[in-house]
């Protein structure tokens, strides 16, 4: 047994080394990116729709989220009715870790989480959401008992950066279908 062990440990620092020397991690020092995605949650479920997320890049640590909001949530929001709708609400947020593959190019293993559900959008009910400039009406939503579907989320994505000021993310997982730009706001730093 402890022969097994020295030779996985062997074998691990081998790999480490020469992934070392393949892929040059180096170049994901000094990157801090945020931006915006677009796409549709709940792929490959039956509550795909579009969705608008967000993401961070931190020296190659990526995190993400993409949520698609209940359908009629600000149907007639100046509204009251006795209308009642059924939707849906899908979302996932996923990490991963770019490996760069080219200066311009790397991919990203990426796993998380993601969640689908069914409710229902009363539209005799009305919510606001204010601050000091600006207020926002709506329907609230309520999750109908036992529709929560819960998944492991896991899949991929490229990262392209033409240049050091922003990157152009496209991503596929289990349950999302995506992509988005990032902002490297440490390039603007080092100006």
């Amino acid at each position: 047994m402890k022969k097994l062990i020295v030779l996985i440990a062997l074998i691990s620092a081998t790999v480490s080394a020469s992934a070392q020397q393949i892929f040059d991690f180096e170049s994901n020092t000094g990157r801090l990116e945020a931006g915006l995605n677009f796409g549709q949650a709940g792929s490959f479920t039956p509550y795909a729709r579009l969705a608008l997320g967000a993401n961070v890049t931190f020296y190659g640590a990526y995190v993400d989220f993409l949520k698609a909001e209940p359908q009629h949530k600000y149907t007639n929001a100046d509204e009251i009715s006795d209308q009642k709708w059924e939707d849906s609400v899908a979302y996932c947020i996923n990490v991963g870790y770019q490996i760069p593959i080219l200066k311009w190019l790397r991919v990203m293993p990426l796993v998380g989480y993601a969640q689908t559900n069914e409710g229902i959008t009363d539209g005799s009910k009305l919510r606001v959401d204010a601050d000091e400039d600006s207020y926002d009406l709506y329907h609230p939503y309520k999750v109908t008992e036992g529709t929560r579907t819960h998944y492991f989320n896991y899949g991929g994505g490229v990262s392209v950066q033409p240049c050091k000021w922003f990157s152009i993310n496209l991503c596929a997982t289990r349950t999302a279908l995506y992509g988005g730009v990032g902002i490297n706001f440490m390039a603007f730093a080092d100006r």
